[in-house]
């Protein structure tokens, strides 16, 4: 169930691929501790599961070796507010404190959790001059009724930029890496969701080929947010539902126990964007040369990428929007 959901099925990757393709990925986008120049990628990942669960040693070794997870065993039913405190204790370590909790509380009944919690803090190649920086008004939600004043940053430089029907795309390279943070920006102010709903793998690609260097002017907010979900609902709404029912779940692959199932998914990621980088088919473009720099002002709702364009796949990292400021 959980490979047709993935599309694994339909792709005919077998679980060794699969695997060694994370793998690579992963020792591809964290890099190394002494590349102090480069971006910090934190990922902590990790399976909670109860004392009384007997993991299979192929899988623990699978999930450390290819996945960089952990997997720790604590007490549920006698000892869930001590579970919980150590799951945001090991959290906030990964993250270099950034991210402090991760979880309010656990049901007693609890057998497993999965866990999953990233960071990223990146230098722009070419740093915004705080001195240039200064309060703009930004129309929260598209909407004149709620602008609002926030410190913008500026800069004119040679960036990857293009035009688009109904948006502008723009990317700021980060330093020392093949990473950078792109910008979508809606023509309209209100214009975020249809960009949103538009939005497909094959249409990014068209996107990122479709950028060339140019002279733009960059007006951009200062932002800093974090997001908190438990997947577990949207994960259903997939396809895979027996996966988190007692009596239907099959994790044979994982464990002996009969009664093992997923109880929760939770996702946290935090992002902050400054002055000296960020801390988190069938578009046409057109790049005509001029010698006045062209104007991309984000003062309205927009989406952003974190991307990793050193692979063939242009792997994203973080994707999310700036509705409100």
């Amino acid at each position: 169930e959980l490979r047709t959901v993935l599309g694994y099925e339909k792709a005919n990757l077998t679980n060794n691929s699969i695997h060694v393709s994370f793998q690579n990925y992963l020792n591809e986008i964290l890099p190394s501790r002494n590349a102090s120049d480069s971006y910090i990628l934190k990922s902590a990942n990790a399976i909670v599961v109860n004392d009384n669960v007997d993991l299979l040693l192929k899988y623990k070794n699978d999930v450390q070796d290819f996945y960089h997870a952990s997997i720790r065993k604590t007490d549920f039913a006698n000892n869930a507010d001590e579970a919980v405190k150590e799951i945001n204790d090991w959290v906030k370590e990964k993250t270099n404190g950034k991210i402090e909790k991760l979880l309010d509380q656990l049901n007693p009944s609890t057998l497993m959790v999965l866990l999953n919690a990233v960071y990223f803090k990146g230098k722009w190649e070419v740093p915004f001059d705080p001195r240039l920086t200064e309060p703009s008004i930004f129309y929260n939600n598209g909407v004149e009724s709620e602008r609002k004043s926030v410190n913008t940053m500026y800069m004119t430089n040679d960036l990857r930029y293009a035009t688009f029907d109904d948006f502008q795309a723009l990317i700021l390279p980060y330093k020392g890496e093949n990473v950078s943070f792109l910008i979508l920006l809606p023509e309209q102010r209100n214009g975020l969701q249809a960009l949103e709903n538009s939005l497909t793998s094959e249409k990014l690609s068209v996107i990122l080929d479709s950028l060339n260097e140019i002279t733009v002017s960059v007006f951009l907010p200062k932002f800093k947010f974090g997001v908190e979900e438990d997947l577990s609902e949207k994960i259903q709404e997939l396809g895979a539902n027996k996966a988190f029912e007692r009596n239907a779940a099959d994790f044979s692959g994982l464990t002996s126990d009969s009664q093992v199932f997923i109880s929760k998914v939770i996702h946290k990621a935090v992002i902050e964007v400054n002055e000296e980088g960020s801390e988190a088919v069938g578009a046409t473009a057109s790049n005509t040369m001029v010698m006045r720099p062209y104007n991309f002002r984000a003062d309205h709702p927009f989406l952003f990428a974190i991307i990793e364009t050193g692979s063939r796949s242009n792997m994203v990292l973080f994707l999310g929007r700036v509705n409100n400021l």
